[in-house]
């Protein structure tokens, strides 16, 4: 199931400097994403057209990016501009070329336009998502860490995952999960423009002991004998949203501490999905501590992996017939009502 004519994070812009190039798995096909000497990113079919070896094993250089096999020299724009064997005096055929797919970076991401039927001009599209808010990469009031992921499952499981927070008191229990789980319904919620959002306001669950937690988790829940009311400054405020295609962002405040975790679930084929990371602290920034929030962001992805990797069918039911969805499931209803738009609409194949 893909979602076409539509925007996504492919790829981690730090996980590609200038000079190099990455082998990129997205919906079942090969891609090469290469970034020049200059700094300009390319992504294109990993095939080279003179004898089919992968481009992504080759090097890039002054002229560009060169097949490992016999040489063959593309320059960003997909133009072949150097086959070795030939000399000077054969003209380069024009089937020389590669059809890369249009992509631009932001938000510490490397991004697509995907098409697959061709009928996209790359001169007249839209926009990228409006995701965030997420820090500047400069901003002192902040640290951040990057990583990836893979999950056997499928892209719109794992989207409707971290879309889903009345899981968490479950699956999250020894982590983040502290929380009343009869009192995560929604105080705020909408779906338009391609995108879902939900505000959570979740007071820690009073059965939940402060020692019950480890390092920060323990350290959120100090001990007060007091009820922790939606109202109390105590009360944890959880703000989820996800952009189609492929990108969530589930930002936690505790007072004036905050954590945001923003995610691009990037569709490698039907049964994985490539989970790439960017998680932004505004408490505890020195480097010594980022090797605890490392490992917070490891064990919370592999607890949700457990069970979503479970999950049966693989492929969600757009239709219902599948899953029992209730009231509380409100951002999966939405999600899986823009889905089936999208199908109406021929843009979910």
């Amino acid at each position: 199931m893909q979602l076409i004519r539509a925007w996504y994070a492919v790829e981690l812009s730090s996980a590609v400097p200038a000079g190099s190039v990455q082998k990129l798995s997205f919906h079942g096909e090969s891609f090469a994403v290469w970034r020049s000497i200059d700094g300009s990113v390319s992504v294109v079919p990993d095939r080279c057209p003179h004898k089919g070896a992968s481009l992504s094993s080759g090097n890039v250089g002054d002229q560009g990016l060169s097949c490992p096999y016999h040489g063959w020299c593309f320059h960003s724009d997909g133009a072949c501009v150097n086959i070795p064997a030939q000399g000077d005096d054969n003209p380069i055929p024009r089937r020389a070329t590669l059809r890369g797919l249009p992509c631009c970076e932001q938000f510490g991401f490397i991004w697509v336009w995907w098409d697959p039927t061709g009928q996209s001009s790359s001169e007249d599209l839209p926009p990228l998502p409006s995701v965030g808010p997420i820090p500047d990469s400069d901003d002192s009031g902040w640290r951040s860490l990057e990583g990836t992921v893979v999950w056997q499952a499928h892209w719109l499981r794992v989207l409707e995952a971290f879309m889903d927070l009345t899981h968490a008191p479950f699956v999250h229990s020894g982590s983040f999960g502290a929380m009343a789980p009869d009192q995560l319904m929604p105080v705020e919620q909408w779906c338009r423009d391609d995108s879902v959002y939900e505000r959570v306001i979740a007071p820690r669950d009073r059965h939940y002991r402060a020692d019950q937690g480890r390092g920060l988790r323990a350290w959120f829940n100090q001990a007060d004998d007091k009820d922790v009311s939606p109202e109390s400054d105590d009360a944890g405020e959880q703000h989820i949203q996800l952009w189609l295609a492929n990108v969530s962002l589930v930002r936690v405040v505790f007072g004036d501490f905050q954590i945001s975790l923003m995610t691009a679930h990037v569709p490698m084929n039907d049964g994985s999905t490539r989970n790439l990371w960017r998680h932004f602290r505004s408490f505890l920034r020195s480097p010594l501590a980022d090797s605890n929030a490392r490992g917070r962001v490891d064990r919370f992805m592999a607890e949700d992996q457990r069970t979503v990797e479970t999950l049966t069918p693989p492929m969600p039911d757009l239709d219902g017939h599948g899953d029992l969805l209730v009231a509380s499931d409100v951002s999966t209803l939405a999600l899986r009502r823009m889905l089936r738009q999208k199908r109406s609409d021929g843009l979910l194949i």
